[in-house]
């Protein structure tokens, strides 16, 4: 006897008009389909590896946005998909070089000896002291502990982009605070 047939998998340009309707379960399955190619655009722009699941996360949810902008006469699913992966990948990076502070440039900038390293760190751990929680323990763990956003978006129940948003509002006062 003959195994019975599966129901044939939805085609990504039916889960796309899925998702634009409103089903969300459509999304969770564009998402397992494509994870690995989002992820690999991401690592092909050169982002960190502890980035890269923040990052994919956050471009599936700009995709998702913007997923009534594809036309399936135009190409492939996936050629539009790691076309918006790659852009929003680079743009995300260009970003995060321009907002993060880098405690390696001050301590270049403000000197090499261990006496200016010190003042900085201590100068920058006055200034997330005086930041408002969520903003204190979010600059905390990302500046001091290597913490992703999604890592402390689990640890202090936030939104990864709530998380975000807090971060880089905050940023430029502890940027100021190390000068």
């Amino acid at each position: 006897m003959p195994a019975p047939e599966r129901p044939a998998e939805p085609s990504d340009e039916e889960l796309v008009a899925r998702l634009v309707a409103g089903d969300r379960s459509a999304g969770d399955l564009l998402v397992r389909r494509h994870y690995k190619l989002v992820a690999k655009a991401v690592r092909d722009v050169g982002a960190e590896e502890q980035s890269v699941e923040d990052m994919v996360q956050d471009i599936f949810l700009r995709a998702f946005r913007k997923a009534s902008r594809y036309q399936a006469s135009l190409g492939r699913f996936t050629a539009w998909l790691a076309t918006v992966a790659r852009h929003d990948a680079l743009n995300h990076l260009r970003r995060r070089r321009a907002a993060t502070v880098s405690l390696d440039e001050t301590l270049l900038a403000a000197g090499t000896t261990s006496e200016a390293g010190t003042e900085i760190t201590i100068a920058l751990m006055e200034a997330i002291g005086r930041l408002k929680e969520p903003g204190q323990t979010i600059a905390r763990l990302r500046l001091l502990e290597g913490k992703s956003f999604a890592q402390i978006g689990r640890a202090t129940n936030h939104p990864t982009e709530t998380v975000k948003t807090i971060y880089y509002r905050n940023i430029e006062k502890l940027r100021k605070a190390i000068r």
